[in-house]
C-alpha cells in the first residue's frame, strides 16, 4: 500500500491549490509525455480546505501554440447520456457522436469543487469532432486520506467501467484511448495513467471489477505541479515512481493561467523528459485556467464560453494527440 499512499499525498496537497470555489477547472495544453512519481507520506488527518480563485490578468510568457482564430466546426451532432452506473462505480456521463461509426474514447476528470457537468461544454465540442467522452463525479468531499482513497477508487473503477461499455456508444477500444484531467484532475490523470503497478491489472485496486490497460494518451490540463500560493509541492518523477512509459504524454497549460502558472507545466515536462518519458508541452496563447475548458469567472460569475478560442485550441491538441497515437 505504500505506493498508493505516495500517490494520495500529491492529490491532497494539490487539492487546495486547484479549487475554484464554484467550480475547479484547471487549464492545460498538451505537452510532452513524462512519468511522474511522488514521495511524501500522507498525514492521517490531512484536511483540504476549499478556496475560491478568480483569474487575474497576469500573463505568463513562453507560449508555444497559438489558439485558432475561429471555432472548430462540429462534424456530428452529440447525444449526452447521464446516470450510468456500474458495480463499485459512481455516476458517469457520456457524450457521443449521434452518428454511426467507430470512435476513439476519452475519459475525463474534473477538478476540486467541480463536477462532470462542468466539462459538458468541453466534452460536447470534443464529441462533435468524432470522440466518445466519459466523465465521472467523485463521491467524496476530499477532506481526508480515506476520502482521497475513495476518489482514486471512483476514478479507476469508472475508467474500467467506461471501457467496458464504450462499444454501446460507438467507442472503439482498438483506437487510442485518452485520459484527460483538468486542474486537480491533471494530477489524478498522471497518477492513474502512468502508474501501472498501482492502477493496472496487478495493482492495488482489485475492488474495481475487471482489468484495463493504461490509456494510450494522457493529457493533464492546467495542473499545479509545484506550488499554489503559499503551498509548495514536491514534483520529482523519480520520487513519484511512475512506472508506465507506453502512454503518449501531453501537458497543456494556458499562457495566462494565474492559478497554476505556465512555468509549472513547463518545468514538469522538463523533469519528465529528464527521467525517461517523452513528454510534450503545449501552451495556449490567450488561455487562462478556465478558458481552456470553455469557462471563465467574470465579476465572481461562473460563465460558459462554448466557442472560446483557447478551449478550441485544447480540443484540437487532444485530437492531434489521439491521431499521433494511431501511428
Amino acid at each position: 500500500m505504500r505506493r498508493l499512499r505516495v500517490l494520495l499525498i500529491a492529490a491532497v496537497t494539490l487539492a487546495a491549490g486547484c479549487s475554484s470555489g464554484a467550480a475547479d477547472t484547471t487549464t492545460t495544453a498538451p505537452s510532452t509525455s513524462t512519468t511522474v512519481a511522488i514521495a511524501t507520506t500522507l498525514p492521517s488527518t490531512t484536511t483540504v480546505a476549499p478556496t475560491t480563485t478568480v483569474p487575474a490578468t497576469t500573463t505568463t510568457a513562453a507560449a508555444t501554440t497559438t489558439a485558432p482564430p475561429a471555432p472548430l466546426e462540429a462534424k456530428y451532432p452529440v447525444v449526452e447520456t447521464s446516470g450510468l452506473f456500474g458495480e463499485e462505480t459512481q455516476e458517469i456521463t457520456v457524450w457521443a457522436p449521434d452518428a454511426d461509426g467507430f470512435w476513439p474514447v476519452v475519459y475525463a476528470l474534473h477538478g476540486t469543487g467541480s463536477s462532470a457537468q462542468d466539462l459538458a461544454a468541453f466534452a460536447t465540442v470534443l464529441a462533435g469532432q468524432g470522440v466518445v467522452v466519459f466523465a465521472t463525479d467523485y463521491r467524496s468531499e476530499l477532506m481526508n486520506t480515506e476520502q482521497w482513497k475513495d476518489v482514486y477508487r471512483d476514478t479507476e473503477c469508472g475508467y474500467r467501467y467506461a471501457r467496458g461499455v464504450a462499444a454501446d456508444y460507438g467507442g472503439d477500444l482498438d483506437q487510442p484511448v485518452a485520459l484527460i484531467g483538468h486542474s486537480l484532475g491533471a494530477t489524478i490523470a498522471l497518477s492513474m495513467g502512468l502508474n501501472e503497478s498501482v492502477f493496472g491489472p496487478d495493482g492495488e485496486f482489485d475492488s474495481c471489477p475487471g482489468e484495463a490497460p493504461r490509456p494510450d494518451v494522457v493529457v493533464p490540463l492546467s495542473g499545479c505541479f509545484y506550488e499554489y500560493e503559499d503551498q509548495a509541492f514536491a514534483f520529482d518523477p523519480v520520487v513519484w515512481d511512475l512506472t508506465y512509459g507506453e502512454s503518449d504524454l501531453v501537458l497543456v497549460v494556458g499562457a495566462e493561467d494565474d492559478v497554476c502558472e505556465a512555468w509549472q507545466a513547463e518545468d514538469a515536462a522538463t523533469a519528465l523528459r529528464d527521467d525517461v518519458f517523452d513528454a510534450s508541452l503545449v501552451t495556449i496563447n490567450g488561455g487562462n485556467h478556465f478558458t481552456v475548458i470553455f469557462h471563465d469567472i467574470v465579476d465572481d460569475e461562473w460563465l460558459t464560453l462554448p466557442e472560446d478560442p483557447a478551449g478550441m485550441a485544447v480540443v484540437q491538441t487532444i485530437l492531434d494527440a489521439i491521431a499521433a497515437a494511431r501511428s
